[in-house]
């Protein structure tokens, strides 16, 4: 090339040059200018007070596109209330965790502590499931739950919402592999997806079996029903009891009041049914009234006790300080 020619086409590169860097420049900037910024600090505002007004579905989406523009560290807690407070314990786990990793500020301070809370509350009430996917070794794994993508790489169980969730394995090669578990909260499961080949005559094939997690906080311990039986019968017997030796004493003072002397024998075995009639219709009353207290004792023992509950912590817009 003569040096005519280089001399040339000098001018020409460097100008492509400087084309290049101020394309670029504007998209590596973008989510931090003026007019994201001040587009994000609106979308937080009518969050906040959507949010106030108990709409936290909708809060929730404003606060996520509020994120999406300006990665504030209050958004992400307004975040974190409004998704713990429409069901998405995981999301709102996630939320709180990434608000607590930022650097501590004066302006954000104030919600340490209920963010810590929330966590700890969290954490024990999303559930955990593990999916493998057989073969290890597969190129071009790509996973779902629920209809949203996951990393396929990790066996670490992953945090989700309690409830039913389906899961799609997909490979190239390979027929798609589906699963469906269903996780309560605090617990955990674990699924195993086989993938078959697409020339393999075996269709692929799903396992899914309970993690050894530990129950529920908030499940009340199983109480055994107590057998009131007993102490009916008592009630009864003490109740036919004392209806009997009141009978017999009756006749006894009847057959003494129309006896002819009262020293006969006829007086005498009067004297004796009432007396015996007296002891029996004793033995009733004491017989039932030990049955009353074994059925009030009873139901007393048997009522539930105090169920524990989880504290969640829940925010209004107006508590909500602005700072970008």
């Amino acid at each position: 090339m003569s040096a005519r020619r280089r001399r040339r086409m000098a001018p020409v590169s460097a100008a492509l040059l400087i084309a290049v860097l101020a394309a670029a420049a504007p998209r590596a900037a973008r989510a931090q200018s003026a007019s994201d910024v001040e587009t994000a600090r609106a979308l937080f505002v009518e969050g906040a007070k959507l949010a106030n007004e108990g709409r936290w579905r909708e809060a929730r989406e404003l606060y996520a596109r509020s994120l999406q523009l300006k990665a504030a560290p209050i958004t992400r807690y307004s975040l974190g209330v409004a998704q713990q407070e429409t069901g998405h314990l995981a999301e709102a786990l996630g939320s709180f965790r990434a608000f607590l990793a930022e650097p501590e500020a004066p302006a954000t301070a104030r919600y340490t502590a209920p963010a810590q809370a929330a966590v700890t509350a969290l954490e024990a009430r999303v559930g955990r499931v593990s999916i493998a996917i057989e073969p290890r070794t597969i190129d071009g794994l790509s996973l779902t739950i629920d209809g949203q993508p996951v990393p396929p790489t990790s066996d670490a169980p992953r945090e989700i919402d309690a409830g039913a969730h389906d899961v799609l394995a997909r490979a190239p090669g390979y027929r798609a592999g589906t699963g469906h578990f269903v996780v309560a909260e605090g617990a955990g499961a674990a699924v195993t997806i086989t993938l078959a080949a697409t020339g393999a005559p075996l269709a692929s094939k799903t396992v899914v079996r309970p993690l050894d997690t530990p129950a529920p906080l908030d499940a009340p311990a199983a109480i055994k029903p107590t057998s009131h039986t007993l102490p009916l019968v008592l009630l009864g017997v003490g109740g036919a009891l004392f209806v009997g030796g009141t009978t017999l004493g009756l006749v006894g003072v009847s057959q003494a009041s129309s006896a002819v002397t009262r020293d006969g024998s006829a007086a005498h075995g009067a004297q004796v049914k009432g007396i015996a009639g007296d002891l029996v219709a004793g033995a009733g009353i004491a017989t039932a009234a030990v049955g009353l207290i074994i059925l009030l004792t009873s139901k007393g023992s048997s009522s539930s006790p105090n169920r524990p509950s989880l504290s969640t912590v829940s925010a209004s817009g107006p508590g909500i300080t602005l700072h970008f």
